[in-house]
């Protein structure tokens, strides 16, 4: 059957291709197309290499639960806006438990937590999360 409908197609299609015209401006018509579809080939490339992302290591995630009431949560994130760019990526959690509280995976896999802030203390808290982070790679 499949070979029936094969040949059907082929004395379809046969008569169209042998009647093209094969002037010499049908031929360089093609051959510019060809080109030009060439050409569009590689910018279309060129276009999705640059758009591709990095492949960029992970941050570790570092959770802040906070809440706006809480006094010490105001002062770490006074701290935080000063700290600019952090290794690490933070992701605050509205929490009305203990606050502020700070919880990361370390490198067993458990999830550690840390309560209370006080101004300073900063940098200890991203560098145990780095610290967790770094053995687990």
């Amino acid at each position: 059957m499949r070979i029936i409908l094969g040949l059907a197609v082929c004395c379809m299609v046969l008569p169209w291709v042998q009647s093209a015209d094969e002037s010499p401006s049908a031929i360089a018509d093609a051959v510019t197309l060809a080109s030009r579809v060439a050409a569009l080939e590689a910018r279309v490339t060129e276009l999705e290499a640059k758009a591709a992302p990095k492949a960029a290591a992970a941050k570790p995630v570092l959770e802040i639960h906070t809440e706006d009431w809480c006094a010490p949560c105001k002062v770490l994130k006074a701290d935080l806006a000063t700290a600019g760019e952090l290794p690490v990526e933070i992701r605050f959690v509205k929490f009305s438990g203990q606050v502020p509280a700070f919880r990361w995976v370390d490198s067993s896999g458990k999830q550690v937590t840390r309560t209370g802030y006080s101004r300073g203390t900063l940098s200890g808290i991203v560098s145990a999360c780095l610290a967790s982070a770094s053995v687990r790679d």
